[in-house]
Parts: structure tokens; C-alpha cells; sequence
């Protein structure tokens, strides 16, 4: 069994190959030269040492996890169609890379281009199938490319380089077409070249349909905010995530939008902001408060006793509230966060609608406990179940 040792981001993964399949082995060294992957000839030795392995097989998911079980990372592509496996192997290869950096580093759904001179770097911040691929292609010829899906920036804001093969959509009933960016003409930086810094987060606004206006606009706080964490893996499983996040838009001037019907047309428009120097928000704009997640019960013997959700953390900012449960940032109203906020220490329900009513006046108690339950099935708060006798 043949395989490649790939390290994206500084990650190693051993992809195994365990069929005999000439076009696969072949295209996958093609599509993955950027990473330079070292060839193993005996990859069915070294699984069984590899923290990180993918294994390429026509045999059933079931049977490779049985026999490699023990592998901390484990993953199986099916071999049966080259085409199909090309396709899932690159995304299997960014699940590797994103488990292993989650709550340590920003994992922003970005396209990553930089200045070889200065060695700044733009994130290119938008959703799947909205023009990251296709910016990172035109701009890679321009620029250095350093990944067209996931920038991995460490707290220090140097970036960790992903420059995967760039997938592109030649027939829309086939598998996307995984091509080495080298190939295509890009400026690929090597992939332990470690000394471009994020220099500025854009997020993309493509018009499609008409011709926009070329444009680029500062986001306010918040809205970077919402907007970037929907675009973010790990970000509430990272230590205070929300409020680390808010601080790497401030270091570095504050998210942009950049709105556009071609990218091909937006090449001064990105070359501005590379050559912008840097400059954190100003005071008027970047300041914020954070609050951290609360204690929480998992019974009492106080009847009617409510609490926060669980690791739910909070953010004001320019007069806006946002709260951050679960895997999601949402903006809700002063009223909900004066609730939400109190709760820094589980409270009865009585104590709450009292407190709500001296900031508010008075508070029917229909129409208390309806805002009570409707926060409730939004999670924002809980009721602490009763201790069992």
C-alpha cells in the first residue's frame, strides 16, 4: 500500500492509498504538489503510527475503521470513482486541518491572498459558492496565493498556508475538477513559509445579475461580527472565541465589504487595501464589552430557578447586543439581553420579573412569563431542574 505524507497548515496527514489505482495516485500528487507530499511506499506501516490518516478504498467505511480503529483521526474516502474520491479527499484533508487547529487558532471560510514584499495578507470571507475560488484564481495571479477556502491565523496573526488544489466546477453534474494552482498560473507560497500576517478581513459581496457599483465600506462592529463567526469553525469551542475574535477586527482596522460583479475588475480595488497601512479602529468604533460564560447548574433545590444557557457568552458593542450559544452568534433586543444579562447567578423567576420591572415599569404576569418561555425556546435561558429526593 503506497501512500502521501501532506502537512497543510503545518498538519500531518497520511493519505493511504489501498487499492492499485494508477489515475488517482497520479492525479492526487498532481492536485496536492503545492504541499509537496512525501511519497511513502509502505504506507500500511506507518498507519498504524499516524495521528492523522485518510485511507482511500473501495472497501466499506465500517471495515477500515474496524481495523484502524485505534487511529486518533480516522477517515475513509471511497476509491471506486477517482473522480468522486479527488473531490472528497480535499475536503476530508480541511477536516484534518480544522479539528487539529479548533479553539486554538481563527479558522475563517476565507480565501487567503498576500504581497510578497511586505508579506501582508488579505482573508477573503465569504460563503461556499459565492466567488472565493474564483477571486483566489484571478488574484493568485497577481498576488501570492496562500489558500482559496480556509485561513488558519494564529493569535499572533501570522497565517499558517493551506494551498490546497483549487476546485473548480467544469460540468455541474460532475465532481469538482481539483487542479494544483500552480498549474493554473498562481503565485503559490511555499507551504511552510510562515511570515505573511493578516493584514485585513474582506468579506465578499458579489452581485450577481447586474452590474454593482465597485465598492468598499467599513463594517460596523457588530455586523462583522454576525457576519465573520457564520464564516468561522471553532469559534465557540475557542477559550472567550467571541471575544478574541473582536479583537483581531480591531487590531486590524475592522472587517470591509467589498461589493462587486467581477472580480476581475477589483484588482486595484484589493491592491489598495494590501498597501494600506495598518490601523487599529478607533476608540469611538472598537469599543466593546464582553461577557464571559456564566456557572452553570445542573440542579437545585430552589424552586423556579432559571439560568443561562449553557457556555452562552455576550457581546455589546455600538449599542448593539449579541449573544453567542451553541455554534451561533445571534443579535437580540435590549430587553432580552437585560434578561440574559442578570443571570450572571441563577435567579428565581420572581427575582427576575422584579428586576425587569424596576428597569422596565410594571410587567403583567401574562405577559412576563410569555417573554419568559419565549427566551426559553429561543436558549437564551433555562429553567435549573429540581435536585432529585
Amino acid at each position: 500500500m503506497r501512500g502521501l505524507l501532506v502537512s497543510p497548515a503545518g498538519v500531518t496527514i497520511l493519505l493511504a492509498f489501498e487499492d492499485d489505482n494508477p489515475q488517482l495516485w497520479v492525479d492526487t500528487q498532481r492536485a496536492w504538489a503545492a504541499l509537496a507530499p512525501e511519497v511513502i511506499e509502505d504506507a500500511g506501516a506507518r498507519i498504524a503510527d499516524g495521528e492523522r490518516v485518510t485511507v482511500l478504498s473501495s472497501r466499506s467505511a465500517d471495515e477500515i475503521t474496524q481495523q484502524w480503529g485505534d487511529i486518533a483521526d480516522l477517515t475513509v474516502v471511497n476509491s471506486s470513482d477517482p473522480a468522486v474520491a479527488a473531490e472528497r479527499l480535499t475536503v476530508d484533508v480541511t477536516l484534518h486541518l480544522l479539528r487539529e487547529y479548533a479553539g486554538t487558532a481563527h479558522l475563517l471560510h476565507a480565501a487567503v491572498l498576500g504581497d510578497a514584499s511586505s508579506h501582508r495578507a488579505l482573508a477573503l470571507v465569504a460563503p461556499s459558492g459565492t466567488g472565493k475560488t474564483t477571486a483566489a484564481r484571478f488574484l493568485g495571479e497577481h498576488v501570492t496565493y496562500l489558500t482559496d477556502e480556509t485561513a488558519v491565523v494564529m493569535p499572533d496573526r501570522s497565517i499558517r498556508p493551506y494551498p490546497k488544489p483549487l476546485s473548480i466546477i467544469e460540468d455541474a453534474q460532475q465532481p469538482k475538477v481539483q487542479y494544483n494552482p500552480a498549474d493554473l498560473g498562481l503565485r503559490v507560497v511555499a507551504a511552510n513559509d510562515y511570515s505573511f500576517h493578516l493584514h485585513r478581513i474582506v468579506v465578499l459581496n458579489r452581485v450577481k445579475g447586474k452590474k454593482a457599483v465597485p465598492s468598499i465600506e467599513p463594517l460596523p462592529l457588530a455586523e462583522a461580527l454576525l457576519t465573520i463567526s457564520e464564516q468561522s469553525s471553532g469559534l465557540m469551542i475557542t477559550e472567550r472565541g467571541l471575544e478574541v475574535l473582536t479583537g483581531l477586527l480591531v487590531e486590524t482596522g475592522g472587517a470591509v465589504k467589498l461589493t462587486y460583479s467581477e472580480i476581475t475588475d477589483e484588482l486595484p480595488l484589493i491592491l489598495s487595501l494590501l498597501h494600506q497601512d495598518e490601523d487599529q479602529l478607533p476608540v469611538s468604533e472598537a469599543g466593546f464589552t464582553y461577557l464571559p460564560a456564566a456557572n452553570f447548574l445542573v440542579n437545585s433545590d430552589t424552586p423556579d430557578l432559571y439560568q443561562r444557557s449553557e457556555g452562552s457568552t455576550g457581546m455589546v458593542c455600538q449599542d448593539r447586543y449579541l449573544v453567542a450559544q451553541g455554534n451561533s452568534l445571534s443579535e437580540v433586543s435590549i430587553y432580552a439581553w437585560d434578561c440574559w444579562e442578570m443571570l450572571a447567578q441563577p435567579l428565581p423567576k420572581t427575582e427576575i420579573h422584579a428586576r425587569l420591572q424596576e428597569l422596565y415599569g410594571p410587567i403583567p404576569e401574562r405577559g412576563f412569563e410569555e417573554s419568559l418561555l419565549q427566551l426559553e425556546q429561543a436558549g437564551l435561558l433555562l429553567p435549573v431542574m429540581a435536585s432529585q429526593l
